[in-house]
Protein backbone atom coordinates (compact mmCIF):
# COMPACT_ATOMS: atom_id res chain seq x y z
CA UNK A 1 0.00 0.00 0.00
CA UNK A 2 1.31 3.21 -1.29
CA UNK A 3 0.13 4.83 1.96
CA UNK A 4 1.70 8.36 1.68
CA UNK A 5 -0.47 9.43 -1.15
CA UNK A 6 -3.84 7.97 0.59
CA UNK A 7 -3.36 9.77 3.98
CA UNK A 8 -4.76 13.28 4.32
CA UNK A 9 -3.24 15.66 7.64
CA UNK A 10 -6.14 17.93 9.06
CA UNK A 11 -6.33 19.82 11.51
CA UNK A 12 -8.55 17.97 14.48
CA UNK A 13 -11.59 18.89 15.44
CA UNK A 14 -13.83 18.31 18.61
CA UNK A 15 -15.35 14.99 16.83
CA UNK A 16 -12.26 13.77 16.79
CA UNK A 17 -11.83 13.12 20.17
CA UNK A 18 -12.75 9.08 20.45
CA UNK A 19 -10.84 8.33 17.12
CA UNK A 20 -7.53 10.04 18.97
CA UNK A 21 -8.44 7.90 22.08
CA UNK A 22 -8.31 4.85 20.16
CA UNK A 23 -4.62 5.59 18.50
CA UNK A 24 -3.26 6.98 21.59
CA UNK A 25 -4.44 4.04 23.61
CA UNK A 26 -3.78 1.32 20.67
CA UNK A 27 -0.27 2.67 19.99
CA UNK A 28 1.28 3.04 23.62
CA UNK A 29 -0.28 -0.47 24.22
CA UNK A 30 2.16 -1.30 21.23
CA UNK A 31 5.18 1.31 21.61
CA UNK A 32 5.58 0.98 24.99
CA UNK A 33 5.37 -2.71 25.79
CA UNK A 34 8.65 -3.67 27.40
CA UNK A 35 8.64 0.33 28.72
CA UNK A 36 5.60 0.83 30.58
CA UNK A 37 4.68 -1.67 33.03
CA UNK A 38 1.61 -3.81 32.09
CA UNK A 39 -0.07 -2.71 34.80
CA UNK A 40 0.31 1.24 32.84
CA UNK A 41 -0.81 -0.02 30.02
CA UNK A 42 -3.93 -1.77 30.55
CA UNK A 43 -5.08 0.86 33.21
CA UNK A 44 -5.07 3.48 30.69
CA UNK A 45 -8.34 3.03 28.87
CA UNK A 46 -10.26 4.65 25.90
CA UNK A 47 -12.47 6.58 28.14
CA UNK A 48 -10.11 7.98 29.94
CA UNK A 49 -7.70 8.88 26.83
CA UNK A 50 -11.17 10.40 25.21
CA UNK A 51 -11.47 12.71 28.33
CA UNK A 52 -8.28 14.16 27.58
CA UNK A 53 -8.54 14.63 24.02
CA UNK A 54 -11.93 16.46 24.37
CA UNK A 55 -10.57 19.12 27.11
CA UNK A 56 -7.47 19.30 24.74
CA UNK A 57 -9.57 20.11 21.94
CA UNK A 58 -11.71 22.71 23.23
CA UNK A 59 -9.10 25.13 23.98
CA UNK A 60 -8.73 27.66 21.16
CA UNK A 61 -4.64 28.18 21.24
CA UNK A 62 -3.23 29.75 18.17
CA UNK A 63 -0.12 28.28 18.51
CA UNK A 64 -0.66 24.80 19.32
CA UNK A 65 -1.07 22.50 16.52
CA UNK A 66 -3.52 19.16 16.85
CA UNK A 67 -3.39 17.65 13.54
CA UNK A 68 -4.82 14.26 12.29
CA UNK A 69 -3.49 11.78 10.11
CA UNK A 70 -6.78 9.79 8.33
CA UNK A 71 -7.46 7.15 5.64
CA UNK A 72 -9.45 8.14 2.70
CA UNK A 73 -12.16 6.55 4.42
CA UNK A 74 -11.73 9.12 7.13
CA UNK A 75 -10.39 6.30 9.34
CA UNK A 76 -7.94 8.23 12.01
CA UNK A 77 -4.46 6.25 12.09
CA UNK A 78 -2.32 9.01 13.54
CA UNK A 79 -2.21 12.05 15.30
CA UNK A 80 0.42 14.92 16.77
CA UNK A 81 0.11 17.73 19.00
CA UNK A 82 2.99 20.29 18.77
CA UNK A 83 2.75 23.43 21.52
CA UNK A 84 4.71 26.42 22.71
CA UNK A 85 7.95 24.97 24.66
CA UNK A 86 6.74 24.19 28.22
CA UNK A 87 9.96 24.95 30.95
CA UNK A 88 11.36 28.59 28.95
CA UNK A 89 13.96 27.33 26.98
CA UNK A 90 15.11 30.11 24.64
CA UNK A 91 16.38 28.30 22.17
CA UNK A 92 13.66 25.56 21.60
CA UNK A 93 10.50 27.73 21.19
CA UNK A 94 7.92 24.99 19.87
CA UNK A 95 7.10 21.37 21.76
CA UNK A 96 5.87 18.03 20.13
CA UNK A 97 4.31 16.55 23.20
CA UNK A 98 2.56 13.62 20.92
CA UNK A 99 3.25 12.08 17.95
CA UNK A 100 1.43 8.27 18.03
CA UNK A 101 0.46 6.59 14.60
CA UNK A 102 -1.31 3.43 14.66
CA UNK A 103 1.54 0.14 14.26
CA UNK A 104 0.35 -0.74 10.94
CA UNK A 105 0.53 2.22 9.51
CA UNK A 106 4.24 2.70 11.24
CA UNK A 107 7.36 3.17 8.72
CA UNK A 108 5.06 4.41 5.66
CA UNK A 109 5.92 7.97 6.61
CA UNK A 110 2.63 9.03 8.28
CA UNK A 111 4.88 10.06 11.12
CA UNK A 112 7.09 12.04 9.19
CA UNK A 113 4.13 14.00 7.71
CA UNK A 114 2.52 14.90 10.91
CA UNK A 115 6.40 15.89 11.91
CA UNK A 116 6.49 18.32 9.10
CA UNK A 117 2.81 19.11 9.51
CA UNK A 118 3.14 20.51 13.24
CA UNK A 119 6.20 22.06 12.18
CA UNK A 120 4.78 23.96 9.36
CA UNK A 121 2.30 25.49 11.67
CA UNK A 122 5.24 26.20 14.15
CA UNK A 123 6.43 28.43 11.00
CA UNK A 124 2.98 30.28 10.44
CA UNK A 125 3.19 31.02 14.18
CA UNK A 126 6.78 32.34 14.77
CA UNK A 127 7.92 29.83 16.26
CA UNK A 128 11.36 28.12 14.19
CA UNK A 129 12.87 25.93 16.67
CA UNK A 130 11.58 22.60 18.36
CA UNK A 131 12.27 19.81 20.60
CA UNK A 132 10.22 17.06 21.95
CA UNK A 133 10.99 13.82 24.84
CA UNK A 134 11.14 10.32 24.02
CA UNK A 135 11.25 7.67 26.30
CA UNK A 136 15.06 6.83 26.33
CA UNK A 137 13.72 2.49 25.71
CA UNK A 138 12.02 3.28 22.56
CA UNK A 139 14.83 3.06 20.67
CA UNK A 140 12.55 2.73 16.81
CA UNK A 141 11.15 6.56 18.21
CA UNK A 142 14.59 7.70 18.80
CA UNK A 143 16.65 6.12 15.32
CA UNK A 144 13.35 8.59 13.77
CA UNK A 145 14.12 11.59 15.40
CA UNK A 146 17.79 10.94 14.88
CA UNK A 147 17.17 10.45 11.24
CA UNK A 148 15.76 13.63 11.05
CA UNK A 149 18.57 15.68 12.46
CA UNK A 150 16.98 16.01 15.85
CA UNK A 151 20.05 16.60 18.38
CA UNK A 152 20.27 14.85 21.36
CA UNK A 153 19.94 17.77 24.49
CA UNK A 154 19.18 16.47 27.62
CA UNK A 155 17.25 13.37 29.72
CA UNK A 156 15.21 13.83 33.08
CA UNK A 157 13.59 10.77 34.78
CA UNK A 158 10.03 10.91 35.06
CA UNK A 159 7.47 8.92 37.49
CA UNK A 160 4.62 6.81 36.32
CA UNK A 161 2.51 4.77 38.55
CA UNK A 162 5.11 4.54 40.62
CA UNK A 163 8.08 3.56 38.22
CA UNK A 164 10.81 5.76 37.33
CA UNK A 165 11.72 6.07 33.86
CA UNK A 166 14.11 8.15 31.85
CA UNK A 167 13.59 10.51 29.19
CA UNK A 168 15.72 12.13 26.50
CA UNK A 169 14.90 15.00 24.23
CA UNK A 170 15.73 15.64 20.56
CA UNK A 171 15.82 19.54 19.18
CA UNK A 172 16.06 21.31 15.95
CA UNK A 173 17.53 24.82 15.68
CA UNK A 174 16.02 25.32 12.39
CA UNK A 175 12.87 23.61 11.50
CA UNK A 176 12.53 24.76 8.25
CA UNK A 177 13.93 22.24 6.63
CA UNK A 178 11.64 20.02 8.07
CA UNK A 179 8.76 21.42 6.24
CA UNK A 180 7.96 18.79 2.93
CA UNK A 181 5.67 20.10 0.07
Amino acid sequence: MNSEARINIRKANPADAGAIARVHVDTRRTSYAGILTDENLADFSYADSEQIWNEALKKDQPATSMLVAETQEAEVIGFALGIPEREGSQVYRGEIVAIYVLDQYQRLGVGRRLFSAVAQHFLRHGIDSMLLWVFKDNHPARRVYESMGGAYLDQKTVTISGTDLVMVSYGWKDIAHLVTA
